[in-house]
């Protein structure tokens, strides 16, 4: 039983690269693509990822695999947590705090987490990682205030998303299950569902692409690294173990809390009129750094949870 056990822990750290490894060459043929063709292309891609893949994936995985409100309670008490640790550590940055705080709080947890996720633990484990996801949604309508700018709700109205997940919630509260429908309607949820995926990780691949970088910006890089892909998931493993959140739970809120910073975090800090260069380069290099990180803490993970 021993030698096995050995066997199993030797094959771990394997396991976690095969498993993440195929996230980022598919990202890195749709970062290809971006820098072949134009702007609307990618503009496009976006509009299917937000409109179609997205609800499609939140809806089937909640609906299928429905959290329980304790769920809820311990994703939004945790992200609250770092999100006060960095609010307060990123004051030491004076004029780069903004900087320091947004790329550090938000995650790829959708587009880059789900694909992950699904391929190290499964199904349920998508389920958990879409309520981090909307958890980190809801952090985005109010990170402006955060930044000096008025807080802005109606803008959360405006993303599918936000429609689909209480959809697959009550749902599968109520047992109305998608996977009832007539086989017709399955079929063609099921072949959206499986498209879901690979076509988010092409997606990162041509949102970073489109992002433009400033040798000038560079000096904060390393900074923007060390917060992201480490000082922020040992602070999400501190409240896991503090807290209790063992289990599939605990795995999947650091996992995601490792996931690199939001693409999206371009956007709101450009609106806004802040550094969304420095932003930039943020994106695309916890993006690439995570490449090994990522699998680093699947192992730690494994090790820790079991």
């Amino acid at each position: 039983m021993e030698r096995k056990a050995e066997k199993g822990g030797e094959k771990m750290p394997y396991t976690s690269f095969s498993s993440i490894i195929p996230s980022f060459l598919i990202i890195l043929i749709g970062y290809a693509v971006g820098k072949v063709f134009s702007d609307e292309v990618v503009g496009l891609a976006s509009k299917v990822a937000i409109w179609v893949m997205v609800p499609t994936v939140t809806f089937t995985f909640i609906n299928k695999y429905t959290p329980g409100f304790s769920e809820l309670r311990d994703f939004g008490l945790g992200i609250i947590v770092i999100f006060l640790f960095f609010y307060l550590y990123s004051s030491f940055f004076k004029h780069r705090r903004g900087v320091v705080l947004v790329t550090a709080v938000t995650s790829n947890a959708g587009y880059l987490g789900y694909p992950i996720l699904m391929s190290l633990w499964g199904e349920q484990a998508l389920a958990l990682g879409v309520v981090y996801a909307l958890l980190i949604v809801l952090m985005y309508t109010i990170l402006p205030a955060f930044l000096g700018e008025r807080f802005n709700l109606k803008n959360l109205f405006k993303l599918p998303y936000i429609y689909a997940l209480p959809a697959g919630f009550i749902t599968g509260k109520l047992g109305l299950h998608y996977e009832d429908l007539p086989s017709y309607l399955l079929s063609a949820i099921n072949m959206l569902k499986q498209a879901a995926i690979p076509y988010l990780l092409l997606y990162v691949g041509l949102s970073v692409s489109r992002v433009k970088m400033d040798k000038r910006v560079t000096g904060l890089g390393g900074l923007i690294i060390f917060n992201k892909l480490f000082l922020s998931p040992l602070i999400a493993l501190l409240f896991v173990m503090i807290y209790k959140l063992d289990g599939l739970s605990g795995k999947v809120f650091i996992l995601e809390t490792a996931m690199p910073t939001a693409i999206n975090s371009v956007v709101i800090v450009s609106a806004l009129g802040g550094d969304s260069k420095t932003v930039g380069l943020g994106v695309t290099l916890t993006t690439f750094f995570a490449i090994f990180t990522l699998p680093i803490w699947a192992v730690l993970l494994e090790k820790i949870f079991g």
